[in-house]
């Protein structure tokens, strides 16, 4: 089983790097992004989770309602998009704020949360228990210096800490615990990403993929560094494709069916 999850957002990259710009709080990169994403997935006949913030639903109400007519499921991605320039957050107050704007919007309940930034941990998982969630897709089981350090979790969708809440990690490469999905699909090539998905599905551990809406627009900014926009729009799109051409014949499923 293959998960496609699609992270959508309001741009923020310059904010998390302490710079306060206009480009900042941009809806439109993931705007654009989605309607070509959109596109791909429905030629695939693939559903995927879109884990949306509150801030864009807010601003993009029409599309957030699109996405859910065409059958994605649609997961809550907090609020605001700052949990990890802002540790002091107030988790509970800004996760209920999005999940009761996504519900008005789409007139479904929502059940499955993905923290900004991959801010996974305890106190998390334990609001999102408090607030009626089924799952949660904050952990990324890999080691990124400088960011976080998972490598010790497990890679299959479990049940933590006894909160009656299951985890669904994001995929990696098993054994060395490497990223597959968005910056390294990417700047690496679908290639990487396919060996992932085959190592993984190898273990009877489904694949989750994670990739960003404003990806699959052209990004340019002076603000952030060039890694993080490289290879967007109409590349990432043709790497992107590719990943699914190579696994047309899997089946794709949304977290919820996990």
């Amino acid at each position: 089983m293959i998960a496609i999850t699609v992270d959508c957002e309001q741009w923020n990259m310059p904010a998390l790097r302490g710079k306060d710009v206009t480009e900042n709080n941009n809806t439109e990169f993931s705007k654009k992004g989605n309607e070509i994403l959109l596109k791909i997935l429905k030629a695939f006949n693939i559903k995927a989770t879109f884990f949306i913030t509150g801030f864009f639903a807010k601003r993009e109400k029409k599309q957030v309602k699109y996405i859910a007519s065409e059958g994605h499921e649609i997961a809550s991605h907090g609020y605001l998009h700052n949990y990890r320039i802002n540790p002091n957050i107030d988790l509970k107050k800004d996760i209920l704020k999005s999940k009761e704007i996504l519900e008005e919007i789409t007139g479904l309940k929502i059940v499955g949360f993905r923290a900004p930034q991959l801010q996974f941990s305890f106190k998390l998982l334990k609001v999102l228990a408090e607030l009626g969630f089924n799952y949660d897709s904050s952990l990324h089981p890999a080691w990124l210096p400088g960011f976080y350090n998972n490598i010790k979790y497990p890679l299959s969708p479990y049940k933590p800490f006894n909160l009656g809440i299951k985890e669904i990690p994001i995929g990696v490469v098993p054994h060395l615990r490497l990223p597959i999905g968005w910056l390294w699909l990417r700047n690496i090539g679908h290639w990487w990403t396919s060996i992932g998905i085959k190592l993984l599905l190898k273990k009877n551990i489904p694949a989750v993929i994670y990739v960003h809406s404003w990806e699959f627009t052209k990004i340019k900014s002076k603000y952030v560094p060039f890694y993080l926009i490289r290879n967007t729009g109409e590349k990432f799109c043709l790497e992107f494709i590719k990943l699914l051409e190579r696994f047309k014949h899997y089946d794709f499923i949304t977290l919820s069916e996990i």
